[in-house]
This record gives structure tokens, C-alpha cells and sequence, in this order.
């Protein structure tokens, strides 16, 4: 997803079977784009969820996500207790939808006109973590491999209808140095009370000559006994602060909207700042989609009260360094001008 490597998906067959599909919904929220963002609870911190949606379920033996960077497990979320909320659930698949929480399993069964849309799995916690036998985290080529299970797969097709799909979503919170997007400021920003910054995302799911050997390796071990469960739709939105511009895209545009604040503000712990906006670009191919890349830029003006500050203390500190040294060479250069003077007054 960015420069330093490729994000890969891909769900594995049980034996004996091939006819699944699966979808894959990556979100990338910029919530700490807004400098002037404090936050209401906990730290701001920018995030990427990855929706996974299983045609067949029961015919898939596990699902298989690479991150290119080394991750906590404090900092992966379960986003299906949100689907709870209709309104959510709603503003995620864009559909007139109804909920009904159940136990035994634990999900979200998702209803559309009177039928089963798709059942959304919740994760097992075990002390405050996703617990492994559901999804097995490890280090993988510097970066992070995370395994959706056989055991969560089994789980949540538990008496489902024949023909309903499953969803699985997670979040990661990005904990350190950004390994999505990359800012370029002007060299001249501090000698300026604004400025325009410039920011990119560059998306790259399952792009063979970006991903680490290992996990190359990996995806074809899976695919030698078995066929490959066909991806059929990808879809890559991205939510940003109003201000920032979207100059430049490497796809067409879906669609994009302006982010209801009321609802999506209790989406995230730390809330959402005011004016985001959505960009939404997808790929859609039945036959399959063996790679999606999508290059986003954005420009954004920056100015505030902490910039302006910053600017007046250097403009300041100027002001001051050239007074002291009018005052420091003022003496010489009366001299030089009363010589030159005396000297042509001759």
C-alpha cells in the first residue's frame, strides 16, 4: 500500500472444494490529517480496516492478510460490534438494512427486505487481544501476517442459510512511522503563515513484484492442491479532511460524499474531526482480479494558530538580528561615509 510493499489477501479453499469468492473493502481514514484535531478520548491516530466478504463460506478453510509493516496486537480492532448500529451497517454497505445481534455464535446478522443480507463475525477477546484461535497473528518478512481460522470460519457458518455470505472486518491502528501515506511540505514552510502541503496513498493489493518472496511463496503452496477462491470486487475508500484536495487519482472515481458527523463520530474511540470526506474508487471482475493499485493525491493548506506562531517568532527573531546589526555596523559605515566624504570634499 505504499512504496515500502504490497498488502496481500487471499482465502484458501477447503479440500475438495472450489466454487467460493470473496470481496475485499479496504478504508483508509486519515483522522490524523487534521492537525487541529485533539480528539475526545484516547490518541488521534490514523487507520485501516479490511472488510473480507465470503460467497460459500462454508467451502473456505481460512483467510490470509499481509501487512507490510510490523504490527501490536493492541493495535488490531474488531469492527463487527459497530455493525450493530444500524446506521453503521447501512453507511458501510450503502443498503436499507436491519439488525439482529445474536449469541452462540457471537455476530451481526445483517437483514435486507426481509432476508438474509450477510452475518458478520465477532472475534473471541481473550485479555483484551483478538484470541488466536480465531486470528493468528506472526512476523512475516518484516512485516505482519494475519490468519482469519478454520475455527472462526466454522464458527460463524454455525446454522447459517444456505446461500448467505459471512463478513469479517479489522481494524489497525497505525502505531508508529506511516507506512500509507507520505507528506512532502516546502522546504520555505517556516517562513510562511500558510503553506501547501502535498500528500499521497499509494494502494497496491497482491501486487507480485511488491510483496515479499515468503509470502509469494505462501499464496502459491495454497493455490497448489486447490484452486484459488476468486476475488471478485475490490473496493478502496478513503476518508480525509475536508480541506485536503484530491488533485491527482490513477482510477476513476466512483463517488465521493461528504461523511455524516452525528453517527460515524462514535465509530472511532477517539472521534472524528468535522467536515471528512469520502473518496471511493472499486474494481469489479467476476471472472477474477488477480492485482488492484490505486495512486491518490491530495493537497492540503495548512494554517492555524500554531503555524501563524511560528511564523511571527521567526519573523520576529529576524526583525531583531537585523537590528543588531545596523547597530553593529552603523559605526563603520558613518566612518566609511565621513571619509568618502572628507575625501571627495577636496
Amino acid at each position: 500500500m505504499s512504496g515500502d510493499g504490497s498488502v496481500a489477501v487471499w482465502c484458501v479453499h477447503r479440500a475438495r472444494h472450489g466454487e467460493a469468492t470473496a470481496e475485499v473493502h479496504c478504508n483508509y481514514w486519515r483522522v490524523a490529517g487534521d492537525a487541529d484535531f485533539k480528539g475526545k478520548n484516547g490518541r488521534v491516530r490514523d487507520f485501516l480496516e479490511l472488510g473480507v466478504w465470503l460467497s460459500e463460506p462454508t467451502q473456505v478453510a481460512k483467510v490470509n492478510i499481509f501487512l507490510p509493516f510490523s504490527l501490536l496486537l493492541t493495535a488490531i480492532e474488531d469492527c463487527a460490534p459497530y455493525f450493530a448500529r444500524v446506521e453503521i451497517a447501512q453507511g458501510i454497505f450503502n443498503e436499507p438494512l436491519t439488525c439482529n445481534s445474536r449469541r452462540g455464535p457471537q455476530c451481526v446478522e445483517l437483514i435486507k427486505e426481509g432476508t438474509p443480507f450477510c452475518r458478520v463475525h465477532i472475534f473471541m477477546t481473550n485479555n483484551g487481544a483478538l484470541d488466536e484461535r480465531q486470528l493468528a497473528v506472526s512476523e512475516n518478512s518484516g512485516g505482519t501476517l494475519l490468519t482469519i481460522t478454520r475455527q472462526a470460519i466454522d464458527e460463524v457458518c454455525t446454522n447459517l442459510a444456505a446461500g448467505s455470505p459471512v463478513y469479517f472486518r479489522l481494524r489497525i491502528y497505525i502505531e508508529s512511522k506511516e507506512p500509507f501515506v507520505r507528506t512532502i511540505t516546502p522546504r520555505d514552510r517556516l517562513f510562511q503563515s500558510g503553506f501547501d502541503e502535498v500528500e499521497y496513498v499509494d494502494l497496491r493489493l497482491n501486487e507480485a513484484r511488491t510483496l515479499p518472496n515468503r509470502v509469494e511463496n505462501l499464496m502459491l503452496a495454497d493455490a497448489a492442491d486447490r484452486p484459488p477462491v476468486t476475488l471478485t470486487r475490490v473496493a478502496f475508500l478513503t476518508a480525509v479532511p475536508v480541506l485536503a484536495d484530491v488533485t491527482l487519482s490513477s482510477r476513476l472515481l466512483h463517488k465521493s460524499r461528504l461523511l455524516e458527523h452525528n453517527f460515524w463520530n462514535d465509530y472511532v474511540p477517539s472521534g472524528i474531526p468535522d467536515g471528512m470526506m469520502v473518496y471511493h474508487w472499486r474494481e469489479i471482475d467476476p471472472a477474477g482480479i488477480k492485482d488492484f493499485s490505486a495512486f491518490v493525491k491530495m493537497q492540503t493548506r495548512r494554517t492555524g494558530r500554531q503555524i501563524l506562531k511560528n511564523y511571527l517568532i521567526i519573523a520576529f527573531a529576524f526583525g531583531v538580528l537585523g537590528n543588531l546589526t545596523a547597530s553593529a555596523i552603523e559605526p563603520s559605515l558613518t566612518s566609511a561615509l565621513s571619509f568618502l566624504a572628507s575625501l571627495f570634499g577636496k
